[in-house]
């Protein structure tokens, strides 16, 4: 601090002699430092919810997102089985199965692949002539007969250009680099090698190969085969897989079968006499697998959170960041109650966690019982499908559910018929032909059709776990939910922190001109002073002279 007059005064021994400056900078520090110290600490404090708030936001992401794998993983993981591996193979592939599946299996015919092949060359190095074939892709109408005719499909045809030079290996490659629609190989049969044409599986991909007219004659008279002449000999016509599921007759062109039960994969590997069985189940293990994930990551962010909001017990202990937050608190609260939720909406339910052995911990942790697990999934497995699958049905085919309202609640609703119309749950619903809808109650705004005839039904609206806890954790997460309220909250408090440390530096500004005013005045009265006694020992002593 730069010396004032009082100061000067004082170290000319003028004044009191007192180190003015230090005496107003302890007392402007004694009203100063309690109020900057509380103003600092409140502020440290809020810094320090702002950074819990980031991590705990952080973290609850992390968790929504690891809900949502275990969600989308098809909860079901089902494993697709055959009675009999020989007639037809049943597997889950890509996306995951997720319908139990109990079918009958008869295979009447197999699919194959119009197949042709060429006289025998003496090498593989053989030329093949010069000209170009011209490869349809459709349908003959009957097989090895001058009068049968051909009937294109929707695929392009392809042409193939050869030269004097061309070599039955080089006419294959261009055959193959030309089309995915048709494979050429070579075959070695014992006394020489012929060219095998092969197009894709089915009645409708059949193969007609057209010798351009300019064509030399080893390609006119090798590569024919077209509705008048047929040099290629067929040794094998295109068809389609036939075959009976459940009774419905239904036809393929090729033996794997991707498009019958979503997710999963049917086989066909021979013909059968009589009926083979076709199932999926859930897969236990992987069940298993995906709750000792949901459990280790609530784990992770409940502990957290816990850690956030301990609150210090003694004087040796360190409070939490967001120790006595409500909303940490609240966000906690919310976590604990989904390990206890009953989840409605599902046969025979309500269940919940507990039911698959999902027991709370007494620090509030889940644990997962592996030999409860095994036994509530034998005993009635839909019990997975409320912790990780939405469920929308009826228990009667003759009614389906079209939509649900905004205020539709989960749960199992019963139809009932009187007199012509309808009642979910004892209260008439609104019709319009054959859509009724439901106006009031758990079920307000749910539609659905209703075909003549029923009398009674039960439907059924089940939202997982899973679901509802991505639901709650997305609020949380939202752009105006409240951890972003919160956070602005915050800024808005180190704002006002700011303004108070700027109006206490202001105040502390005016106590010390203040300080200083009157130190100084008290300086030069007492300079006064001397100056009045200095001037009257001078006149005692010159009296006494």
């Amino acid at each position: 601090m730069a010396s004032t007059p009082t100061d000067i005064l004082s170290k000319l021994n003028v004044g009191s002699g007192m180190n003015t400056a230090d005496i107003v900078t302890s007392l402007v520090d004694s009203e100063r430092l309690p109020q900057l110290e509380r103003i600092e600490k409140y502020e440290n404090q809020t810094e320090n919810r702002i950074s819990a708030y980031g991590v705990l936001k952080n973290d609850i992401k992390d968790f929504r997102d690891t809900i949502r794998t275990i969600k989308n993983s098809n909860s079901a993981s089902h494993i697709g089985s055959s009675s009999n591996t020989t007639i037809a193979t049943f597997t889950t592939t890509g996306s995951t199965g997720t319908e139990n599946i109990d079918s009958s299996l008869v295979v009447s015919s197999l699919a194959s692949t119009h197949t042709l092949v060429t006289d025998e060359y003496s090498s593989s190095g053989s030329t093949v002539g010069a000209g170009s074939l011209v490869i349809d892709f459709g349908t003959w109408s009957t097989t090895s007969s001058t009068n049968d005719t051909f009937t294109a499909n929707s695929e392009s045809s392809v042409t193939i250009n050869t030269s004097a030079t061309t070599t039955l290996t080089q006419l294959r490659d261009s055959i193959n680099n030309a089309t995915d629609n048709a494979e050429a190989t070579i075959l070695y049969n014992g006394s020489g090698y012929v060219l095998v044409i092969k197009g894709l599986s089915g009645a409708s991909n059949e193969l007609r190969v057209t010798p351009d007219p300019s064509s030399s004659s080893n390609i006119t008279n090798n590569f024919s085969y077209t509705t008048s002449t047929k040099n290629l000999t067929q040794t094998a016509d295109g068809s389609d897989a036939s075959f009976t599921i459940d009774g419905i007759s239904m036809t393929r062109s090729s033996n794997t079968i991707t498009n019958l039960f979503k997710g999963y994969t049917l086989e066909l590997e021979a013909t059968s006499s009589s009926a083979i069985n076709i199932s999926s189940s859930q897969n236990l293990s992987s069940i298993e697998t995906l709750l000792n994930t949901f459990t280790e990551n609530y784990n992770a962010i409940y502990l957290n959170i816990h850690n956030m909001t301990t609150t210090a017990m003694s004087s040796d202990e360190s409070a939490g960041p967001l120790s006595g937050d409500s909303l940490a608190r609240s966000i906690q609260r919310e976590l604990r109650s989904f390990t206890s939720k009953s989840i409605v909406g599902y046969e025979n339910g309500p269940y919940s966690l507990s039911l698959l052995g999902i027991q709370t911990n007494r620090d509030g942790t889940l644990s997962l019982n592996p030999n409860t697990l095994k036994k509530s999934f034998e005993a009635n497995p839909i019990i997975v499908d409320a912790i990780f699958k939405n469920q929308l049905t009826s228990d009667n085919a003759d009614v389906s559910v079209s939509r649900l309202g905004v205020d539709t609640k989960p749960g199992t609703y019963a139809i009932t018929e009187d007199s012509g119309n309808y009642n979910i749950d004892g209260v008439q619903m609104t019709a319009s032909g054959t859509s009724y809808t439901s106006t009031s109650g758990d079920s307000n705004g749910m539609g659905m059709n209703i075909a003549s005839g029923v009398t009674s039904a039960n439907v059924y609206y089940g939202k997982s776990l899973m679901s509802s806890m991505d639901d709650s954790l997305t609020n949380f997460l939202a752009f105006n939910g409240d951890i972003a309220t919160r956070i602005n909250n915050l800024g808005d408090r180190l704002d006002d922190i700011s303004d108070e440390k700027a109006n206490l530096e202001e105040r502390m500004n005016a106590l010390t001109d203040r300080y200083t005013f009157q130190f100084a005045a008290m300086e030069q009265a007492i300079a006064g002073l001397k100056e009045t006694g200095n001037y009257l020992d001078q006149m005692l002593k010159t009296s006494k002279e």
